[in-house]
């Protein structure tokens, strides 16, 4: 046989082979699949059965891709931090917790706690509104807000803000600032939180699967006799470890998933539940 014959014959062969292993391939990733899609609709079905508890098809999201990380508090960070809502430092203690500067004082801790009382005339709104202006303040000092909610009272209008990580909430880190009389007044104490450093990734631990965290759901509200009848949404996001004056700290991977009768932290790596607030 001519050898451009047999040459051509090989490489009819091995594309039949690169097809068939190709063909396999997809038939195996829609098995999986299937049988993923299977195992979510069970869960809605368990939800239902167990504790007559609603969730709708669609609201359920897909896999959490977050891993793991670390954050260690960088005191020169938060020195620069203090320096961008004060302007010039006129005193920075050596234990970092009170600065002075220009535009008033702001105290900053371990666990990521910082508050700030600003002089008048400081930060004037200049015809903003005190979301954006919140907005664009704290991305001075790289605290990346998502505004939550604006409450006005008493001539006052408080803006609540929550911290996110490159797009990601992290939901125990907010802040709250004040305003009245058309200027920044302060930045709330036992309620503003901050990242006290960049995060790193620590490890590849994956989160559990949202099947696993339901099921945990089902028990939690049964062990605990909680009321719960729908399930309404599912954020993806991080929480800071419990014990978050350790250093370094651990960003870990969870939802908020809020219900008719409450709202809950679900940690998708030990599965614990929590309720908010």
């Amino acid at each position: 046989m001519e050898w451009s014959k047999l040459k051509n014959i090989i490489i009819i062969m091995l594309a039949a082979v690169n097809l068939f292993l190709l063909v396999l391939v997809v038939h195996r990733q829609w098995e999986s699949r299937s049988s993923y899609e299977s195992a979510r609709e069970d869960a809605l079905a368990v939800l239902w059965e167990t504790s007559r508890i609603r969730l709708e098809r669609e609201i359920l999201p897909e896999e959490l891709d977050l891993t793991p990380m670390s954050v260690t508090r960088d005191p020169e960070l938060e020195e620069t931090q203090a320096a961008a809502l004060l302007g010039e430092l006129t005193a920075s203690p050596p234990e970092a917790l009170r600065y002075v500067g220009a535009k008033g004082a702001a105290q900053f801790y371990v666990d990521g706690e910082f508050s700030a009382e600003f002089r008048t005339g400081a930060y004037p709104l200049a015809g903003a509104e005190p979301e954006e202006f919140a907005v664009d303040l704290l991305a001075t000092i790289g605290f990346e807000a998502q505004v939550m909610s604006t409450e006005e009272s008493g001539g006052e209008t408080v803006v609540t803000l929550r911290q996110c990580w490159e797009g990601t909430p992290v939901f125990d880190r907010t802040a709250v600032l004040v305003f009245r009389d058309e200027e920044l007044k302060s930045i709330q104490r036992n309620v503003s939180y901050r990242l006290t450093g960049i995060p790193k990734q620590e490890g590849t631990e994956q989160p559990m699967n949202l099947v696993t965290l339901l099921m945990r759901f089902v028990d939690y509200v049964n062990r605990n006799s909680r009321v719960c009848n729908e399930i309404t949404g599912f954020t993806a996001g991080y929480l800071l470890d419990s014990n978050a004056q350790s250093d370094p700290a651990l960003l870990i991977p969870a939802w908020y998933v809020t219900t008719d009768q409450g709202s809950y932290f679900w940690n998708a790596i030990t599965g614990e539940i929590t309720p908010e607030g």
